[in-house]
């Protein structure tokens, strides 16, 4: 297929088995034949291949022609159609196994030749490049474009480190990311193994196809949910995560559970493979890979430079590190996941481990959330024992108890103000946590506040530009005919928005000189006004056009 650095896919004969799907065995010559008939469309066009496949053997099968055929290939990280859109992985440029997916799609299907013919030999030149889609810290796809020399000298570093697999790779993750495609399909490929098609999202279908010499490709956001009684008949020689750091607790877990410790894989699209750690105890440092240097800047930056990150120069990470005089180190917080809140640094790593100190909590991730003014969102799983107090509480007050029991340790700007409760924190196939799958879990409109057009919120008082759409709950039957917004509307919407302006409760329980004007009708544009005095009050004013509709003041906060 290639005299360079593509020479071990010349290495399979044509009858050996190439990639496993359950109990198929699909050859060499199966892929081989598929990609090149797939090579015949796509070099009849030019401009980037978007490739796309649930299945690791129609995706090889996919590279292989794409890369022949002289195009580069990008890989998007799922398959939802408002994304591929987004990135313009749509017509005959993207080539998929999932039929529905975009009707002009060019479909690849890799399946068992009948004919013993021997398959046309196909050449990849170096020039062709391979690009991820990750997310910045906006959440927006952004491209990392990789040559096909970074990611297989890397998977070469990989095979000589570990050794070559003796049993199946069985792979939680997906192929689309880096990490998926060196270690499932790259890795046992180089060794002269054939890859496992399909990935094992379930536990108990890992466990189903574990065998002698078994080894288990895997995340953080796996591994720390293993279940109880989950047994393997034959215990992996390797478990890997990569991802994010693996919680100790998971570490420990994976070891009583499936036998083995997890080898943890730091790094990142951009760089690459970094270093690596096994957790058998507190404090295990990282070791960095062979050929790899690190470095730190001078806020501890960690700085990496190797053959995997395209560069000659030092590629600086958002980890915070210290380095160790035996060429280790170990891993802080991330730089990265540093906002601004009320004009002060807060590091969302230190919120989200004070949130899971809590008894209440399992799991929790949070953000910060720019279409409201930088508020900070907690996402989180309630521990088994804490699901009673949400239920009987309710969201709101529950937080409000978590907020308080926070308070004694960070400060208030670190306090989230907006909460969503959740079975489980949304994460991707690489078992990370996309930025706009968790802001999106902010995003829903409540149909019991109106539109807000506009927000100015300031330490003391905070105006807000609503508009009262005809389907604001409080319009449903009050009254037929002639809908109004009534006067407990209003105070609650006041309350509402008083809680996401400045994290307060106002109950309403104590209220003065309230005073309701003129009604306000479905169509107003209608400014809202509050101020938080010093002595424990919040005053509301609405008006519509200039003129006040209602006032009044809401007496005894909470916090």
């Amino acid at each position: 297929m290639s005299a360079g650095a593509w020479s071990f896919l010349d290495a399979f004969a044509e009858a050996d088995p190439m990639v496993r799907r359950d109990g198929i065995v699909l050859s060499a010559r199966d892929v081989r034949m598929e990609a090149a008939r797939l090579k015949q469309r796509l070099a009849a066009a030019d401009g980037p291949v978007y490739l796309y496949c649930e299945d690791s053997g129609n995706f090889l099968a996919g590279l292989i022609a794409a890369l022949s055929a002289g195009r580069d290939v990008l890989m998007p990280g799922h398959s939802a159609p408002g994304y591929l859109a987004e990135i313009g992985a749509t017509g005959a440029s993207l080539v998929t196994d999932i039929v529905e997916l975009d009707s002009g799609a060019t479909l690849v299907d890799v399946k068992e030749t009948l004919s013993g013919a021997a398959s046309n030999p196909l050449s990849i030149s170096d020039r062709p490049v391979i690009g991820f889609f990750t997310s910045g810290s906006t959440g927006a796809p952004k491209t990392c474009i990789k040559s096909q020399a970074q990611i297989l000298s890397e998977t070469a570093v990989q095979l000589n480190l570990w050794g070559a697999p003796q049993g199946p790779v069985l792979g939680t993750v997906s192929h689309q990311h880096i990490y998926g495609l060196l270690f499932r399909v790259f890795w046992p490929l180089m060794a002269g193994q054939p890859i496992e098609a399909l990935r094992q999202e379930l536990w108990e279908a890992v466990a189903l196809r574990a065998r002698p010499g078994c080894v288990i490709i895997s995340s953080p956001a796996h591994l720390s949910r293993i279940p109880d009684g989950l047994e393997l008949l034959h215990c992996p020689t390797h478990i890997f995560s990569s991802g994010g750091p693996l919680a100790l607790a998971s570490a420990k877990d994976a070891l009583v559970k499936l036998g083995r410790t997890p080898v943890e894989v730091l790094g990142s699209t951009e760089t690459g493979g970094v270093a690596w750690r096994m957790q058998e105890r507190e404090g295990v440092l990282w070791t960095p890979l062979p050929q790899v240097e690190i470095t730190a800047d001078e806020e501890g930056a960690l700085a990496v430079r190797s053959p995997f990150t395209g560069s000659d120069d030092f590629v600086v990470m958002g980890d915070q590190v210290t380095r160790h005089a035996d060429g280790r180190f170990s891993l802080h917080a991330r730089l990265d996941r540093i906002v601004k809140i009320e004009g002060k640094r807060v590091s969302l790593p230190r919120v989200e481990e004070a949130l899971r100190a809590l008894e209440e909590i399992v799991d929790a991730s949070v953000i910060d959330l720019p279409d409201r003014n930088g508020a900070l969102g907690a996402v989180v799983v309630v521990a088994r024992g804490g699901l009673s107090a949400l239920t009987e509480q309710g969201p709101f007050r529950f937080s409000r108890l978590l907020r308080r029991a926070l308070s004694v340790r960070l400060e208030p700007m670190e306090l989230p103000r907006l909460w969503r409760f959740v079975e489980h924190v949304p994460e991707n196939a690489q078992g990370k946590r996309p930025v706009s799958d968790l802001r999106a879990l902010f995003a829903d409109r409540q149909d019991d506040v109106p539109t807000i057009l506009k927000r100015d919120v300031a330490e003391g008082s905070a105006t807000f530009e609503l508009s009262l759409e005809p389907d604001l709950r409080w319009f449903e039957g009050h009254f037929p005919g002639q809908p109004i917004l009534p006067g407990v509307a209003q105070l609650h919407i006041a309350s509402v928005l008083a809680e996401e302006a400045w994290g307060i409760i106002a109950t309403g329980a104590d209220m003065a000189r309230v005073k309701f004007r003129r009604v306000m009708q479905p169509g107003d544009r209608v400014t809202l006004t509050l101020t938080r005095s010093a002595s424990d009050r919040l005053d509301f004013k609405y008006m519509v056009d200039g003129d006040v509709t209602a006032s009044g003041a809401i007496k005894g906060l909470e916090t």
